[in-house]
């Protein structure tokens, strides 16, 4: 098994999080989500262990889980 990565480009970073990338990039800008690093002239990254921190700060859901949300059973519409 190879170690996690150090830095992660945005696409994974958001795949990681379970998120989009622009979901992503809003929660940068708005200062919920880290930064990306400078890696190198031209590119960017996201650290690994910055995202993890990010990840267990949330709090946790009261929503279901599955796919998608879905409103309660009494809140349906009568067929």
């Amino acid at each position: 098994m190879s170690p996690a990565p150090i830095f992660v480009p945005r696409d994974k970073a958001a795949e990681a999080l379970g998120i989009g990338e622009r979901t992503l990039e809003a929660l940068v800008a708005s200062g919920e989500a880290p930064p990306p690093r400078k890696i190198s002239k031209g590119r960017v990254g996201w650290l690994w262990r910055e995202l993890v921190e990010f990840a267990e700060s949330r709090p946790v859901s009261d929503l279901r889980p599955g796919p998608g949300k879905q409103a309660p059973q009494d809140a349906q519409p009568a067929a």
